[in-house]
């Protein structure tokens, strides 16, 4: 998919999908200013089936940015989860020298501190801090 803005008059921006059959300069309009971003048109209902590692990489990507933009479309209690799984890639970064990287530590993370430097939500509030932490302390 590309996305390009017509900046001079107005911010406007036009979406269109890529086909992956046909070159990318003939579906282009030349003399604009193009963004292109990657996105994924349906999300699979089994990831670990995604046999390319760099493929399931651009797709945690692509969750990761929907949640925090707004745009992925589930309930309360996925997102938790999903931002959770998020939080102990992110908790990896963080805490280099844990036994089970990632994992919740309960003497680190004792209060929703730890989750407010990492963006997970599109409007993250305490009450969807603590169910990212109660579902990041069942992941041991």
């Amino acid at each position: 998919m590309y996305t390009f803005a017509l900046c001079d008059s107005f911010p406007l921006k036009f979406q269109c999908w890529l086909d992956h059959e046909k070159p990318i300069l003939r579906q282009l309009n030349p003399g604009k200013d193009l963004i292109f971003r990657f996105s994924v048109k349906f999300y699979t209902p089994h990831p670990n089936l995604l046999e390319e590692e760099f493929t399931r990489y651009l797709f945690a990507l692509q969750i990761k940015r929907d949640l925090v933009s707004g745009t992925l479309l589930c309930s309360e209690n996925t997102a938790a989860l999903l931002a959770s799984y998020i939080v102990q890639g992110e908790c990896e970064n963080i805490l280099l020298d844990a036994a089970e990287i990632g994992d919740f530590l309960e003497e680190d993370y004792r209060s929703v501190d730890y989750l407010r430097s990492l963006k997970l939500l599109h409007e993250p509030n305490d009450v969807r801090l603590q169910r990212i932490m109660e579902f990041h302390k069942a992941h041991m």
